[in-house]
């Protein structure tokens, strides 16, 4: 099996053995930003592939290595049941995909299985059964996703549309790749940081005023989720998070809750492993194929 997590500027491919991970690179012409033989995954640049052509040959190649292919995917991702389920996206950052299927054996949104992965612990704690978990992954974009216990268990969360970082955020007149205006994702991004912090996204983080700029709008953005899902944990992850102190954001977020000051008991929390997401994946899918028949 090859897992992949498709980003904004970073894809992830990840290996069920070490020989076919070894074949892959051997004719891959990808920008490669990372080789890690020790946990069988690569990064590479996904500006590698996110023209029509190098996509199909880069799909082309993984076949060749292994039939069996599952993936997150950078927008709306609906699923049709049949005998053999077939996935439909919706995503401007790969025009060419609008309303396609991809010949994969599954794929989901990056927010939820990233959601799922720190699900399996949570919902394994008894007195976390009633609870609500909600991700928040910031990287070259944003997005969040939320699950209760039953959620967790039935996979409810599977055509959902998750895709928060397009929530309106800031009535302006900037458009957002999605098509839309004023789109959470161009303020609270990876590539937001990029521009305010004149190409340094971690420089945002080393100036007081800039920091304060971005955690407030990052706090306002969290408040809407938590009055809208009201969750009982949030984990954060993403390229972003690692420079987050959530201590202070925290804060900011009960500072700035509605109505009075107010301490949240919601536990905060962030997770900078690269392979999260698709460990979330590969959980889904496994649940997925054991469960399918009583999905819907």
């Amino acid at each position: 099996m090859i897992a992949l997590d498709i980003g904004g500027t970073k894809t992830l491919a990840w290996f069920s053995c070490r020989k076919r991970m070894d074949k892959f690179l051997r004719y891959s012409h990808l920008n490669l930003k990372k080789i890690n033989h020790e946990e069988k995954f690569c990064i590479f640049d996904t500006n590698s592939i996110n023209r029509e052509d190098d996509f199909f040959e880069f799909v082309s190649l993984l076949k060749s290595v292994d039939e069996n292919i599952i993936s997150t995917f950078p927008g709306i991702v609906e699923m049709e049941l049949g005998e053999k389920p077939r996935f439909k996206v919706f995503s401007k950052r790969f025009p060419f995909l609008i309303g396609n299927y991809l010949d994969f054996d599954f794929v989901i949104n990056d927010a939820p299985a990233f959601t799922y992965y720190h699900a399996l612990s949570f919902f394994n704690r008894k007195e976390n059964k009633d609870k609500t978990l909600l991700g928040v992954v910031i990287g070259t974009g944003v997005n969040a996703a939320y699950m209760n216990y039953w959620d967790f268990r039935r996979l409810n969360f599977i055509n959902r549309f998750f895709e928060a970082g397009h929530i309106s955020f800031d009535r302006s007149s900037n458009t957002c790749f999605c098509g839309r205006s004023g789109c959470a994702e161009l303020y609270l991004s990876g590539r937001y940081l990029e521009k305010l912090g004149n190409g340094d996204p971690r420089e945002v983080f080393m100036q007081d005023d800039l920091k304060e700029k971005y955690y407030s709008r990052l706090a306002d953005y969290i408040i809407s989720l938590i009055v809208t899902i009201s969750p009982h944990e949030i984990v954060f992850g993403g390229g972003v998070s690692k420079d987050l102190n959530l201590k202070d954001l925290k804060q900011m977020v009960e500072n700035n809750f509605p109505h009075s000051k107010m301490k949240l008991n919601i536990n905060f929390r962030k997770d900078v492993s690269a392979l999260s997401n698709v460990k979330g994946l590969i959980e889904i899918y496994r649940s997925f194929r054991r469960i399918r028949r009583f999905l819907y």
